[in-house]
């Protein structure tokens, strides 16, 4: 216990540290696409070799960097884990700040990347450095793994180290935002899968003015997609293991659009849901379209599969052609893993917040992870998940400190 007080004191120490290294990281531009994360990717080998540890920069194409680094002895333990990418700022002009600014407002820091997830990633460096003193205590290795190209797929980031084998660990803790105004932190345990389609009608183009001599490809595909009469379709038998997880997601998604309830956002979380996400196709107004693309994104839930999704997306697209473009299995980490028990244990003493384990309606890199490398995988980290992607994005100081204690507390019990 004595332990546990002089850490989270070494972690007060580094308040300042943690703020300008936040700041830092926010200022050093990584949006995705284009992916380059080698400026940002400097800015973390800096900070680590600062404090005495090596690191090992993987780039498996150009400018898209990753970068490992190990502390402590014995066999691999914990993975501490997080992307240095962000999304686009989009148009510049929506922006109430500069979203390159990092500045420090009122207890804010601000920027793109703030929440998503370079609070995390400059929460993660700061509770290694505070760890760092402790070091000779810990009996397993520590790997700190930031990847590139989360915001894209992961596919020469998380995916690309899983499956060259270039990290290993007993179990990972991903620094994403799992912060919840009506909530407080919970830890993300469980999500969705996903299966994107891309559907292609076809027609018979003829000149706008004698329409009925064509066949319309733009209305066979108003014709299929008229079969959805809501995005909520079918629910699924949640496994029992998984079934505390579902619960506590549901309950989540209520508290957090209690003034939407009658949309029924929980039911995202053990039903099917389908979004219409691009629809693109015709010449001009004076052609009958004798083409039309539509991307769907389907979700799959805990308990769901690939082969159900493909049906009904099937049921949909009896008229056109179906190209699957990409997927991801909905997967999970039990609640009574002793990853997220200790974890639970440490937030409930720092935030003081009940911290419940959940399952998400989205889906990340975490499935990556688990299947791979076949270990307990969570997310936990500073932010609103409301704060992700949007203009005037920002992180509250006290929760990035706050999860640096979570980091080095979780870290020290799990590696003694």
């Amino acid at each position: 216990m004595k332990k546990l007080t002089y850490l989270s004191d070494e972690v007060e120490s580094l308040k300042g540290e943690l703020l300008r290294l936040t700041s830092q990281l926010i200022r050093t531009r990584s949006e995705n696409p284009p992916g380059d994360t080698s400026d940002v990717a400097d800015v973390v080998e800096d900070h680590l070799k600062s404090i005495g540890l090596n690191t090992k920069r993987v780039e498996p194409i150009r400018k898209h960097v990753n970068v490992i680094a190990e502390m402590g002895s014995g066999d691999h333990g914990l993975i501490l884990c997080g992307h240095i990418d962000t999304v686009p700022i989009g148009d510049i002009d929506r922006w109430s700040f500069n979203p390159f600014s990092g500045e420090v407002i009122e207890g804010r820091i601000l920027g793109r990347g703030a929440t998503d997830m370079k609070g995390g990633v400059a929460g993660i460096l700061t509770a290694v450095e505070a760890l760092t003193k402790f070091e000779a205590k810990l009996n397993r290795k520590i790997t700190i793994a930031l990847f590139c190209d989360e915001e894209t797929g992961g596919h020469y980031g998380a995916l690309w180290m899983v499956k060259n084998q270039l990290i290993k660990g007993r179990e990972m803790i991903i620094g994403e935002s799992s912060n919840y105004h009506k909530v407080g932190h919970v830890i993300i345990a469980g999500e969705r899968g996903l299966l994107w389609s891309k559907l292609r009608f076809s027609g018979i183009p003829h000149h706008g003015s004698r329409p009925m001599l064509g066949k319309n490809a733009i209305m066979h595909a108003v014709k299929a997609l008229s079969k959805l009469k809501s995005p909520i379709l079918a629910k699924v038998n949640v496994p029992y293991e998984a079934m505390k997880l579902v619960k506590e997601g549901k309950k989540t998604l209520m508290e957090s659009y209690r003034d939407k309830r009658h949309l029924k956002p929980h039911y995202a979380i053990d039903h099917y849901t389908l979004n219409v996400g691009v629809g693109k196709g015709g010449t001009k107004a004076n052609i009958v379209a004798d083409t039309f693309e539509v991307d769907l994104d389907l979700r799959i839930p805990i308990g769901g599969s690939r082969a159900e999704a493909e049906r009904i997306i099937e049921s949909i697209a009896r008229e056109g052609e179906i190209n699957y473009i990409n997927y991801a299995p909905p997967s999970f980490t039990p609640t009574g893993s002793y990853l997220v028990r200790v974890l639970r244990k440490v937030s409930r003493s720092v935030f003081r917040e009940k911290t419940p384990a959940i399952c998400i309606a989205a889906t990340t890199d975490a499935h990556y992870l688990r299947s791979v490398l076949d270990i307990p995988v969570v997310s936990y980290g500073p932010g609103y998940e409301e704060k992700c992607h949007v203009y005037d994005e920002y992180v509250d100081i006290i929760d990035v400190l706050g999860c640096v204690k979570v980091y080095a507390q979780t870290a020290l019990i799990l590696s003694s």
